[in-house]
């Protein structure tokens, strides 16, 4: 349960703090004792008094594990024995599905002569797959809209014309004939109601009946919604026949039937299922998704999108939906494909029209007020209310689920078609007399949904209300309300039970009904209470009401947020509800997480399925030591016989083996999977003159050869991802989901230590079991060759004294005796000499170890002897190999490197624990009252305040600018302070001549633009500009302090409030955004949690970036989605949710400040009744694609002019940057006065442009755009917003990017309207002539246009679109947004990139952006820098460590065991290593700076009371080998966040990638210095002389065996000697 598991969180706190004080007091006894006590009798004394309180700590550690971890009492055999459950689930490995996807597209390339062939079986596929996907899901979901609308209508009657009839239409036709006779059901008598109720009930049964029948014989896994299955699958499990061919007929048909029962079920959550069934039919179509798992999820990923967008009309919502709930791995290129796929699915649904109104809208309700602001507590109230039925539902569904499952009683008893038969006649039984409840629930829901008043004229003549109204007015009377409640109360008993039964069915659609009915009863009471007490409230709609209550019943239930906000104004077109519908959601989630899960994770618990969720804080309280299986089979690298070997992967159940040298010597070599190790000897066994006892051999990695023998090194996976021990399971939990790998081993100095795999991590994480294993091997293992600590480590897995060559496979057990003061085995290895009746002999095992590294040693020297004198490629001396222009290219990489100094990187994975150990686990375990309830509360409290603030500030900047841009025209008499628009009759102009006017319009816009330049260039230069570019920067993971500082805020809010007031080209929506990440830092310094985090800061700023959207635009939704999309890199869901929450705080204050007086959050509101027809889609690509083009060309374009003037150029020295400004400023206001479109601000005329004529208010000037309702079709117009289309955009290409607060939002709007305008108008002209569509809105084309050429500026797609209609208010135009965008960023992409990352690269920005292919063709030892200074475990002096320390400029060193070993140990960052340093020489008169220091824990070598610091190195960085994908490494910084990763072969440190250099490599396009791994390359012999790499350069270079140059090449041994001196 989540109590015991926060219990377990609070106990694992608590152990930590122990061990903590524990160290602490260790040191404090290691440091007196080394004063009091000196010489050998001193440190053996020292040594009895820590091994007793070790001994004290460990066993108190022991009672309090037990007393609480119930996990500790499993045994290993148990665990394994729970895990069998999931042996028919297969794990997929994205990162080796994405190599081999790359492997097959360049054979592809190579081998396909014809160009066009191979294009389209490598990149034209994976858009033809999504857009059939989309069109079989939507004829799918028409086909079953159909279907069984007819097959309900024969509950109530039939027709006599036609059998096959439309119900509706035979009833308009008068051959309707229903089961009681003529009239309506309350008119007739007994008798015949009676008759009219037996054939609804025997009707409803046998169709359901049927329906379980089908699913029962033909596909069990048809049953249910499908999504928990879904999800498992898109988790990275294989689950075949849910996904079948059979599995998609029997669903569709079972949907048909079920539906048309009448049960309370819904069809949205199949029509997932269905989708995601056409995506694995389809991929059969192609090799390419065929044979590869990670392609065929990424086509599941959008089908899933499609799916939402046929159930519900809600293309975006879909898209959302699959991203928030369905998908694990949802990158970018997946979302814009799931973003195509929904927009065919909606274009097919569209051209099908089953509903006949020509919209998407199911439930379109017609309701013009925005909810007064007193009313939103009560849709608090309603998200309370559906939280709290959300939590009901899934408990008492769940306890009915378990009841009723295979092997239980009840189902030994009852048939499952029996209990499907029975629920429908039941649910028939108690449906039949109600009207609320007898007809299919979307009926009653589209009535609950609808207002009564003259505002819903545009509701359907055939709407039935079902006396829901009295006349214009709603009906307020106990009776309905009664009605309501005891329908209400009916269905959602009846879905408790139905869900999970036996037939397709979801709970979308019986959520909304329960939801709906409460949310108008609450509605008609507020609408009675306000009346009651006389309060002055605005009409009181209960429709809304109704569609708030169901949004929050549907939020409790599936725990959804952003995606069900989405899809509720979808559904309903009730934009301006959005507000009210995100406070619902965020209440139910919140209320209904207080005591349970959502229902599809409760669904995948209880039906067994493996399923990885979101890391979450009990993760950070263990390690991987906690977890990993130790009970290991591995494979030798030594000779063994092909039938033994075949054998064993034949017979095995697991998917592989770590292979390791040999049973005494277990360091890893790599990872054998199991299935191509079969694969491959079968096939050649299958060859003539092969035998069974042929010897095979591991070559590459044997220590012993054999002639003859099949050598199958080519099968070792050595990029198989390495952790160690100490490793924070949150680590391996973002490790295993965001990186998608099904396997990491755990080694120790190399050597295997235990494996974790992702079903057990899962199984892990499900039942609370920390794992059999108490401590650390690490603790007391010490460094290899630790002699001294030897004793109390036993061997890593036990060796066998003799092993035969056939010996390929061995099982090695390995058990608690590896840990710290474990007691020793009872059972001890064969032939074990050291082996006694208490245990071990400590010097036994001591010698043991030391003949052991004796015999590596020779084995390491015999290798480097016979390999120096081959020909092959070298780490490079310090020298580097010169290339053109004298200079090497590791030269030249650390130059680009030196712009990047000022910028620091921040290690995601050691901040997150930083705050767990340094926060969280204190406040548990020490913190007061006050601090435990601050705790989960501050998350929240800090972006409601920054979402507050922030919108303050734009209300401030709105109005002021508004203000300050009259005074270009005129000045109020009345007031000076009033704007033109606020003042009326009293406004007075500057004068009455046209000179004299321009002459003011010019000196004032001149005047606010330098005076802005001037506040930016004096004061905070870091002001200019947009600011996205470098929050981008600093959400990537570096550090820009001066960016978000308080006077950068200050002086941006003044700075953009002047440059928008001066009409220069520009707008505020981008510097708001920056505004709202400077408020985000200051807030955090509220808070020690977020002022000393990186990590946690950055999860704030990504918070206030949507915040900033939610603003500028008034679109909340948008803003979470522009900052997911365009801004964020990392973006878990706990940001997704607080970001959702910061959005919409800031929308309630610019509600509540209401700075443009119309009391709604649209910036452009437009009134649109009539959709787009079908033939103007082809106009609208058209716009997309012109949209494209404008875009790349202003990209260019401007690029090319903010190169041109940099600092440092000829164009800067020669002209100062508020000069600059002021000539823009001085040309925008000569050019733009003569045009009427460009005088005023870009947004005065985008509202005018936005506007048709049959809809413009009486008030509105339409600029000489409209004669009456209709348009005006001149060439004169069009020339004109042609002309103000080009000035606006030469305009902004200068002024983007000057050195002035300045956004491209408005201005790329502003021209793309334009555009968009005059094509509305041609196309207005061409259908006067051909009558090829209804009468053209050209305000539509000014939308799209709009849309077009900001996403082709920009390249954000989905984020875009929901701006789009949030900004003007016109949901229906969502197909032609989606259609624009997507064709404007397809086009603008063949160009060149989006400007925010162009601009980053201009600027020199450390910035790493999303993977792309270029990366598969190359690993880590190709870009690695093996020139390295490290530090070694071995004793030194205060003086001299901190010497390298303070002259150092790197973050931190590798640490090697000495100067002639280097195996890896850790890495130590340099600030807190150099503070505690410096604090000691300080604040302790004992401490000198020849006071020895050692980081004991990894050396042998001892100095007489030397400070240890062992506590300062980081064992957890992530490690990798040369021969690592750098496909992987970018998704390693990318997704994990890491700021470092270190290359190493078996376990000596061979290189380092910082997250710089990698960045580096992407933008300069040098692959690196090293051509091939010197490990392998060494391993395979002597090269051809033809080989490119056998230059004589790299003859010279000699290197040992593990890839390390000997005699300090590569490594340098001369900045580490100081630290060897004792």
């Amino acid at each position: 349960s989540r109590r015991a598991q926060q219990k377990r969180g609070q106990v694992f706190a608590h152990l930590v703090d122990m061990e903590s004080r524990h160290e602490h007091e260790k040191i404090e006894v290691d440091a007196v004792a080394s004063r009091r006590l000196p010489g050998v009798l001193g440190t053996e004394r020292r040594h009895q008094s820590l091994q007793i309180m070790r001994q004290r700590v460990s066993m108190s550690l022991q009672q309090v594990a037990t007393t609480f971890q119930r996990g500790k009492n499993k045994s290993p055999g148990k665990k394994k024995h729970s895990l069998k459950i999931w042996d028919r689930f297969e794990t997929v490995s994205f990162p080796n599905e994405e190599s081999k996807d790359w492997h097959h597209t360049s054979q592809v390339m190579e081998t396909r002569q014809n160009w066009c062939r191979a294009a389209l079986h490598t990149r034209l596929i994976t858009w033809l797959l999504p857009g059939l996907i989309g069109f079989l899901t939507a004829s799918s979901g028409v086909l079953i809209e159909k279907v069984s609308d007819r097959l309900n209508g024969v509950l109530f009657g039939y027709c006599t014309s036609n059998a096959f009839a439309d119900p509706a239409e035979c009833r308009a036709s008068g051959s309707w004939v229903n089961w009681w006779g003529n009239g309506s059901l309350g008119s007739q008598s007994w008798p015949d109601y009676l008759q009219g109720w037996m054939f609804y009930v025997l009707l409803a049964t046998a169709l359901a009946s049927f329906s379980a029948t089908i699913v029962r014989f033909f596909a069990p896994t048809a049953r249910g919604s499908g999504i928990p299955e879904v999800k498992t699958i898109l988790g990275g499990f294989v689950m075949a026949e849910v996904l079948e061919f059979k599995t998609l007929v029997v669903k569709v048909v079972g949907l048909a039937f079920s539906v048309s029962s009448g049960m309370a079920l819904g069809k949205e959550g199949p029509l997932v299922h269905v989708a995601c069934c056409w995506a694995n039919f389809c991929s059969k179509l192609s090799p390419r998704y065929m044979q590869n798992e990670g392609k065929r999820r990424e086509l599941i990923s959008t089908a899933a999108a499609a799916g939402v967008a046929v159930a519900f009309g809600a293309p975006v919502g879909g898209v959302l939906f699959s991203y928030e709930e369905v998908s694990t791995m949802f990158p970018q290129k997946t979302m814009i494909r799931a973003f195509f796929a929904a927009v065919v699915a909606a274009l097919t649904l569209l051209w099908y029209n089953p509903t006949g109104t020509g919209k998407l809208t199911m439930f379109e309700a017609f309701t013009p007020d925005m909810p007064s602001i007193y009313e939103f507590p009560w849709f608090v109230a309603l998200g309370v209310m559906g939280g709290i039925l959300g939590a009901l539902f899934v408990h008492w569904n769940i306890k009915v689920s378990a009841g009723r499952a295979e092997g239980t009683a009840f189902r030994r008893r009852v048939p499952i078609i029996a209990e499907v038969a029975a629920i429908a006649l039941l649910t028939a039984l108690t449906s039949f007399p109600s009207t609320y409840t007898r007809e299919l629930s979307p009926v009653t829901i589209r009535a609950l949904f609808h207002s009564c008043d003259d505002f819903a004229e545009a509701r359907p003549v055939s709407q039935d209300m079902m006396g829901l109204c009295d006349g214009p007015e709603p009906l307020l009377s106990l009776s309905l309300v009664s009605s309501l409640v005891i329908a209400s109360a009916l269905r959602f008993l009846q879905m408790t039970i139905t869900f999970g039964t036996g037939v397709p069915c979801g709970l979308f659609v019986p959520s909304l009904y329960t939801g709906a009915c409460l949310g108008r009863c609450m509605g008609m009471f507020v609408k009675w209470l306000s009346a009651y007490l006389g309060l002055q409230v605005a009409v009181i709609h209960p429709g809304v009401y109704a569609m708030v209550g169901a949004a929050a019943v549907l939020g409790g239930v599936c725990r959804v947020t952003i995606s069900l906000v989405v899809i509720m104004y979808e559904l309903t077109s009730a934009l301006q509800l959005v507000v009210p519908f995100m406070l619902a959601v965020l209440t139910a989630k919140w209320v209904g997480d207080l005591f349970t899960h959502g229902i599809y994770d409760c669904c995948i618990r209880l039906r067994g399925y493996p399923y990885l969720h979101e890391p979450d804080d009990f993760t950070f309280g263990t390690r991987a030591c906690d977890v990993m299986d130790e009970d290991l089979e591995c494979v030798y690298a030594d000779p063994g016989t092909l039938g033994e070997l075949l054998q064993k992967v034949t017979d095995t159940k697991f998917g592989g083996f770590p292979l390791v040298r040999s049973s005494s010597d277990h360091s890893l070599l790599g990872y054998v999977h199991a299935v191509q190790v079969r694969s491959h000897l079968e096939n050649i066994l299958s060859a003539p003159l092969m035998r069974r006892d042929m010897p095979v051999i591991f070559g590459k990695y044997a220590s012993e050869k054999k002639e003859g023998a099949l050598d199958l090194s080519k099968l070792v996976d050595e990029t198989i991802l390495r952790i160690v021990p100490e490793t924070p399971l949150a680590q391996v939990h973002n490790i295993f989901r965001q990186l998608g790998i099904k396997i990491v081993l755990v080694t120790r100095f190399a050597e295997l230590a235990g494996i974790i795999t992702k079903k057990s991590f899962v199984h892990h994480l499900e039942n609370g079991s920390i794992g059999h294993i108490t401590n650390d091997p690490a603790v007391v293992g010490g460094a290899p060759g630790a002699g001294g600590h030897d004793s109390d480590r036993k061997t890593a897995l036990p060796a066998p004294t003799q092993k035969s060559a056939s010996d390929v496979v061995h099982k090695a057990r390995k058990t608690r005796s590896l840990w710290m003061n474990a007691e020793p085995e009872k059972e001890v290895s064969p032939g074990d000499s050291t082996a006694n009746a208490g245990g071990r002999d400590p010097l036994g095992d001591i010698r043991q170890s030391r003949r052991r590294r004796e015999s590596l040693q020779k084995m390491r020297d015999m290798f480097v002897s016979t390999f120096s004198k081959s020909p092959h490629t070298k780490l490079r001396k310090s020298t580097g190999e010169e290339e053109e222009g004298g200079e090497s290219v590791r030269n030249r990489t650390k130059k680009s490197l030196q712009k990047w100094r000022h910028y620091t990187t921040v290690s995601f994975p050691t901040e997150d624990v930083k705050d767990y150990r340094e926060h969280t686990s204190m406040v548990f375990t020490r913190g007061s009252r006050l601090e435990k309830l601050a705790l989960p509360l501050v998350p929240w409290l800090i972006p409601a305040l920054v979402g507050f603030l922030t919108a303050s500030m734009g209300s401030l900047v709105e109005v002021v600018s508004e203000w300050m841009n009259s005074l270009r025209f005129g000045r109020c008499s009345a007031s000076i302070f009033r704007g033109r628009e606020s003042c009326g009759a009293d406004w007075v102009a500057w004068s009455t001549t046209e000179m004299n006017a321009f002459i003011f319009y010019v000196a004032i816009s001149v005047a606010f633009a330098a005076v802005s330049a001037a506040l930016v260039r004096a004061f905070a230069p870091m002001a200019r500009g947009s600011g996205i570019p470098e929050v981008k920067t600093i959400l990537g993971g570096f550090v820009m302090n001066e960016v978000l500082e308080f006077k950068t805020l200050v002086v941006k809010i003044i700075g953009l409030t002047l440059s928008v007031s001066s009409g220069m080209s520009l707008g505020k929506e981008g510097p708001l955004v920056h505004v709202a990440c400077c408020w985000a830092n200051f807030c955090s310094k509220l808070s020690s949690r977020y002022v000393q985090n990186e990590a946690k800061r950055r999860e704030l700023i990504s918070t206030a970036a949507a915040a900033g959207v939610s603003v500028a635009f008034g679109t909340p939704l948008g803003g979470v989605l522009f900052s997911y999309e365009e801004v964020s890199t990392m973006f878990p869901q706990k940001t997704m949710i607080r970001a959702f929450f910061a959005a919409v705080i800031a929308a309630l204050s610019l509600r509540w400040y209401n700075p443009t007086g119309t009391g709604r959050l649209t910036m452009f509101q437009t009134h649109f009744v009539e959709m787009p027809s079908m033939s103007e889609y082809p106009w609208f690509l058209v716009l997309g694609a012109v949209g494209g083009v404008l875009g790349a060309m202003f990209v260019h374009f401007n690029i090319k002019i903010g190169a041109a003037r940099q600092e440092g150029t000829a164009f800067r020295k020669r002209v100062p940057i508020i000069a600059e400004v002021a000539i823009i400023a001085l040309v925008t206001a000569l050019t733009s006065w003569p045009l009427l479109f460009t005088r005023d601000l870009s947004t005065s005329t985008i509202r005018v442009l936005f506007q048709g004529c049959a809809e413009v208010q009486a008030d509105m000037d339409m600029m000489g755009l409209c004669d009456g309702a209709e348009p005006i079709i001149s060439m004169e117009l069009v020339q004109s917003l042609m002309l103000a289309a080009l000035l606006r955009f030469i305009q902004m290409t200068f002024t983007f990017g000057t050195g002035v607060p300045c956004g491209l939002f408005v201005p790329s709007l502003y021209t793309g309207a334009c555009v968009g305008r005059s094509l509305g108008i041609f196309v207005s002209w061409l259908n006067s002539q051909y009558h090829f569509a209804g009468p053209i809105n050209t305000g539509v084309y000014a939308m799209v246009g709009a849309a077009a050429v900001l996403g082709g500026v920009c390249r954000v797609t989905i984020s875009l679109v929901v701006i789009m209609f949030g900004l003007t208010g016109a949901l229906q135009l969502i197909v032609p947004f989606m259609l624009a965008v997507l064709t404007a960023k397809f086009v603008g992409d063949a160009f060149g990139d989006g400007i925010y990352d162009a601009c980053i690269i201009l600027r020199g920005y450390p910035y790493l952006h999303e993977p792309h292919d270029v990366s598969f063709n190359a690993r880590a030892c190709d870009i690695m820098d093996d020139e390295l200074e490290c530090i070694n475990a071995e004793p030194t002096t205060i003086a001299k460590l901190l010497e390298l320390l303070q002259a150092t400029t790197y973050g931190g060193f590798p640490l090697v065991a000495s100067g002639g070993d280097h195996t890896l140990l850790g890495y130590v960052h340099t600030e807190p290593l150099r503070r505690h340093l410096e604090m000691s020489l300080k604040e302790s008169a004992l401490m000198r700076e020849d006071y020895p220091v050692v980081f004991k824990k990894y050396t042998t070598r001892r100095a007489s009371g030397a400070m240890d610091l062992s506590k300062f190195v980081d064992e957890t960085v992530v490690r990798i080998v040369p021969e690592t994908p750098l496909a992987q490494v970018h998704n390693i910084f990318r997704q994990l966040g890491v700021k470092i990763v270190l290359v190493a072969r078996f376990g000596h440190l061979a290189g380092i990638i910082t997250k710089k250099a990698f960045v580096d490599h992407l933008q300069e396009g040098h692959i690196g210095h090293v051509a091939k791994d010197p490990v392998v390359h060494a391993l395979e012999g002597p090269a051809s002389d033809a080989s490119p790499d056998a230059s004589p350069e790299r003859k010279d270079h000699k290197e040992d065996r593990f890839g390390l140059p000997k005699s300090g090449a590569g490594l340098r041994s001369d900045l580490a000697a100081p630290l060897l001196e004792p």
